[in-house]
């Protein structure tokens, strides 16, 4: 117990040259987190990514599909292989994979090319009424044929799948999981919890239930600001506490979401923050959730 000062790993977090990514380009429009994101319209290269590690330790880091230009989802990946090759980050790439698209293996085959490769993300929230809050057309898409087959063919690549949706989406996931035990799975975001008043997270909770026998299921716990605004302390630790009590430090793990996160944080608050939050539980749990467990799930 006590405050953590170890390595810390990084599961998730975003390097880009903005002109190759359509929605930075595009005019401002209101998103899922707000419409202030004129800070986000510049490129964000590994000096920067570094620069807001700071003197925090971070070790290792993963970048994550940023919504590359869609009809080239393995340029995103080439490009990020030539940073890390010439800048030593990012350990682990996620690129971007349409898991119900008939020329996915040809996608899949592209992104495996590139040494860091270690998973996919095809982001699968959708949320009836709030098309802000969707990127599918439906909740349960990760069921269809088409898509299960694109998952099926993860295992050949030793790829993992980085699940991105609302609690009301969880037994579907669940299902998806089951079907495929041989491919590790990730929830990102810690499960989008959006609000912090009874009932939503008691959905959130519940939706859970339907992940945590599953043990080819990890949680990672990016993106915990999400849907507040600021560094939240009170709703970090409501998702935070019950992760790591439901599902053990050993299937969860850190990941930031910079740049996006350094909207409404910075990388030193969001550290100390959460490190408060987990100084009361054992060293080795601190230790796995900032490193261990990421470093196994990304192979890095």
């Amino acid at each position: 117990m006590g405050t953590y000062h170890g390595p810390i790993v990084d599961s998730h977090h975003h390097l880009w040259e903005w002109k190759n990514y359509p929605w930075l380009v595009a005019p401002i429009t209101p998103k899922m987190y707000g419409s202030n994101y004129q800070p986000l319209r510049q490129d964000y290269l590994v000096k920067d990514l570094l620069a807001d590690f700071g003197s925090n330790n971070v070790v290792k880091s993963v970048h994550v599909q940023a919504n590359y230009d869609p009809a080239n989802p393995v340029g995103e990946t080439k490009w990020l292989q030539e940073q890390a090759d010439r800048h030593g980050f990012p350990h682990a790439i996620v690129g971007h994979a349409v898991m119900n698209d008939p020329n996915v293996e040809k996608v899949l085959q592209g992104h495996r090319r590139h040494a860091n490769t270690r998973g996919v993300r095809h982001q699968l929230h959708h949320w009836e009424g709030d098309p802000l809050r969707c990127r599918t057309d439906r909740p349960d898409l990760c069921l269809t044929e088409p898509f299960q087959r694109g998952i099926e063919r993860l295992k050949q690549y030793d790829l993992s799948f980085e699940l991105q949706g609302f609690s009301h989406q969880f037994r579907y996931f669940a299902e998806l999981v089951r079907n495929h035990p041989q491919t590790p799975f990730c929830l990102v975001h810690a499960g989008m919890l959006t609000a912090d008043d009874a009932a939503t997270v008691d959905a959130w909770k519940e939706g859970l239930e339907h992940l945590r026998p599953l043990p080819n299921l990890w949680i990672k716990c990016s993106g915990l600001n999400f849907f507040t605004g600021k560094c939240d302390e009170s709703h970090m630790r409501i998702t935070l506490d019950h992760l790591l009590d439901r599902f053990g430090a050993g299937r969860c793990f850190y990941g930031s979401n910079f740049p996006l996160e350094k909207l409404w944080a910075s990388y030193d608050d969001l550290v100390a923050t959460t490190k408060r939050i987990l100084k009361d539980r054992p060293a080795d749990d601190q230790r796995k959730y900032f490193h261990d467990t990421a470093a196994a799930f990304y192979r890095i």
